[in-house]
């Protein structure tokens, strides 16, 4: 840490160079209470590690917006408890009430003194301590200002000391921009009195500033910036003068705190009646409900008054209070319902540097109603604005619909046939949050499946998002698939019901506390992955004609294409479970009794054909025989299947066998079909063989097998379309000759293939993975 003397000429700028230093913390009493609190501020571990790569590279700059003693501290702390480069001195900023007493003492000293001489500190002294800091490979923390519109001649001159330093040293400097923050909480356009002094805002003195650490310290979080290597910057802006340069570099920095910003908590945030209102007087809309009434003869009022009261039922009304409820109560299920989440983080590091160019609509399959908030709260937890979310107005009844609402859910209907005037309303709203760069999320099978399969997409709200961006309520924008998977889902037992038969059970309060009963049961773990992004400018500029020249029938063609490609991705970035692959071992089994050897040596083939196709295993997978151990147990103690251990008299062992009764096949179905979509290609390839009762079939045979079997279930499932059959069904068999099942000839100009005598097994085994 410093510990530097001015001498000569420097000795009347001592005050800035004590006042200054920033020194090890733990041997001055007066740091020890803040400490409890300044643990708390979290940093990600990747951003820890790309600050680290940066370690003996050159020199490190921290650059923050505000002139702060705490937001200092906050940096000095997160730099010795993750071991990143270490600041020695704030720049501009009195730091000498947390420097030790002997350090203070001298500056109080030289302070008195200097009132008493009339010296004042040369603002030159000041940088020239800075520079010899960076020039010693130290770390220091600059203070960029407010806006780059705003004039600060403090920055402007450190950010000039550091060019001219950067022409005179052989290593660079980089200059990492920090956002310091002390919460989640949304900025609102119309804040209230309260929230102005009390809340998460960074434009306060410091005395609120301290307060609102103190009060959310739990929340608060350091998030660098991409860094600038001033030495690359230079010679890129070479052609500028040094005055431009400077300009350029200090706009830049506070730009990439402010993306970073808006990646986290997005936008300032306009009332739920400032949106009402937007969409009200949006021009498109307007000149929609003109047309209408004329066209239908009613009164323009009265279609507006419609307009205006299904925009009541529709818009969300996000209160930051209902976000940090859930945060609690999420927080809690994941550990006591759930065994945890396991989450894509690299997807969501490609997704939050995403949201920082354009907005985003995470479209995501829907398994239960715990998806609703499960995004919101991994989002929350990895520093990405979290979505407006559009859910079904079955969900609308007091209180979810309140709760929900109130943490950012817009409400449908389940169908608009009949109402234009609703249909518009809605495609508007949403159009509105894009155009104010909010995130969407949505549904794309409408409403959950009942089955486990991935369902065929609906393609209204999709239609409506690339409308808005067609009507350019957005200059680009992102659709992102998501899968959500459970080891099991809490509805397990109504999905079991209504496949059975009975009625679709609508959701109410008297239902809401029926499912408490879930709080007695482990449901295993949840599964997040993200999928390739679709970026709406970039795919349909690579369309043969614009939209705007597409008939209807083309543009529906279209969105048929988007929303397939959609639900094809989530299916590619699913995740196999234990629970699935045990599930549909048991099924493969053609008698209801089944050994553990058996059933060992099933799961092995279906591992290792999954493995071949590198698809997504669950964590657990890592220790394969417990994971499945564990799976098994779980069936057994609820009952799915019944475990039998029976002695065999010639060897006086034990062996345990598995028993499943007809009546809980459903309950493994359901699993079954999280994961039957990798199958597909393999059982009808298998199954073709299997169904010719001969050792030898012609390759032409199973490729006619194949393509009926894929137009059979053209519906059921989802096919991939960028890969032909014959690419699918030469895989299929490449992979059989590897694993020795079969072998294929040519004769006679045609292609045989013959499964060998101790393949034959394996190939029925995957047979019965059928759909």
């Amino acid at each position: 840490m410093s510990d530097e003397k001015p001498t000569g000429a420097d000795r009347r700028d001592q005050e800035e160079y004590y006042s200054g230093c920033i020194y090890d913390k733990q041997d001055i009493w007066r740091f020890r209470p803040a400490k409890a609190y300044l643990s708390r501020v979290s940093i990600s571990d990747e951003e820890v590690g790309a600050l680290q790569k940066l370690v003996g590279q050159g020199a490190v700059v921290y650059a923050i917006k505000q002139r702060s003693k705490l937001n200092s501290l906050i940096i000095a702390e997160i730099a010795a408890r993750k071991g990143l480069p270490l600041p020695v001195y704030s720049h501009g900023v009195n730091m000498s009430f947390w420097q030790p007493l002997s350090k203070m003492m001298k500056f109080l000293w030289s302070s008195f003194l200097r009132r008493f001489r009339k010296d004042q500190v040369t603002h030159q002294g000041k940088l020239d301590f800075l520079t010899r800091k960076v020039a010693a490979k130290e770390s220091i923390v600059i203070h960029l200002g407010e806006s780059e519109f705003i004039e600060s001649r403090d920055a402007e001159a450190a950010l000039a000391a550091l060019m001219n330093l950067q022409g005179k040293i052989s290593f660079p400097i980089f200059i990492v921009p920090v956002l310091v923050a002390y919460g989640r909480r949304r900025e609102k356009e119309d804040e209230s009195l309260i929230n102005i002094l009390f809340g998460q805002m960074e434009h306060t003195g410091t005395i609120l500033r301290l307060i609102t650490f103190m009060r959310y310290s739990k929340q608060a979080f350091v998030i660098p910036a991409t860094p600038v290597n001033l030495a690359d910057y230079l010679y890129a802006n070479s052609h500028l003068t040094k005055d431009e340069k400077i300009m350029e570099l200090r706009g830049e920095l506070i730009d990439r705190i402010e993306e970073e910003k808006i990646s986290v908590v997005g936008p300032a945030l306009k009332s739920r009646d400032e949106h009402i209102g937007m969409v009200m007087h949006d021009p498109n809309l307007n000149r929609f409900l003109d047309d209408y009434a004329e066209k239908t003869k009613k009164d323009r009022a009265r279609v507006a008054k419609d307009a205006r009261r299904y925009l009541y039922e529709i818009a969300a009304d996000y209160q930051e209070m209902f976000i940090e409820i859930w945060l609690r109560v999420l927080t809690w299920l994941w550990n006591t319902v759930y065994d945890g989440l396991s989450i894509d983080s690299e997807g969501l590091a490609k997704l939050r540097n995403l949201s920082k160019k354009m907005p985003f609509v995470i479209i995501s399959c829907h398994r239960s109603h715990i998806d609703y908030l499960l995004l919101s709260y991994v989002f929350y937890k990895n520093n990405i604005q979290m979505p407006f979310i559009a859910a079904g107005n079955n969900l609308s009844f007091f209180p979810l619909g309140y709760i929900f609402r109130r943490s950012g859910a817009f409400f449908l209907r389940r169908s608009f046939r009949g109402n234009d005037v609703y249909g518009e309303v809605f495609a508007k709203y949403m159009a509105t949050l894009l155009r104010e760069g909010l995130p969407l999320e949505f549904f794309i099978e409408g409403g959950r499946s009942r089955t486990g399969k991935m369902i065929m997409p609906k393609y209204g709200l999709l239609s409506m998002i690339i409308q808005a961006y067609q009507d350019k309520y957005c200059e680009n924008m992102a659709a992102v698939p998501v899968y959500i998977g459970y080891d099991r889902v809490i509805e397990e037992r109504s999905y079991l019901k209504e496949l059975s038969g009975a009625p679709k059970v609508q959701e109410n309060t008297a239902e809401i506390i029926k499912t408490t009963k879930i709080l007695r049961k482990r449901y295993g773990r949840v599964y997040i992955n993200i999928g390739e992004p679709i970026i709406m400018k970039d795919y349909l500029e690579a369309q043969d004609k614009a939209m705007e020249e597409m008939t209807l029938d083309e543009r529906q063609s279209l969105y048929r294409k988007i929303g397939y490609e959609v639900v094809l991705e989530i299916n590619k970035v699913s995740v196999v479970t234990p629970f699935a692959l045990v599930a549909a071992g048991l099924l493969s089994h053609d008698r209801r009794g089944i050994s553990n050897d058996e059933l060992s040596g099933i799961l092995n083939e279906f591992y290792a054909y999954l493995s071949s196709r590198q698809v997504k295993f669950a964590a657990t997978f890592a220790h394969r025989e417990k994971a499945i151990a564990d799976s098994l147990n779980i069936f057994d103690a609820t009952d799915i299947i019944s475990k039998i251990e029976t002695d065999e008299e010639e060897e006086e062992m034990q062996e345990i066998v598995y028993s499943l009764d007809d009546a809980k096949r459903l309950n493994l179905e359901y699993y079954k079909n999280n994961i039957l979509h990798f199958f597909l290609p393999i059982c009808f390839v298998a199954t073709s063989m299997v169904k010719n009762h001969e050792d030898v079939i012609a390759l032409a045979k199973i490729m006619g097998d194949y393509k009926f079997l894929k137009w059979l279930l053209w519906n059921e499932f989802i096919f991939d379309e960028t890969r032909d059959d014959v690419e699918e069904v030469h895989d299929v068999l490449a992979y059989l000759c590897e694993r020795s099942m079969i072998v294929t000839a040519e004769r006679e100009g045609d292609v045989w293939v013959e499964i060998k005598s101790r393949g034959g097994g394996q190939v029925e085994i995957l047979c019965r993975v059928d759909p």
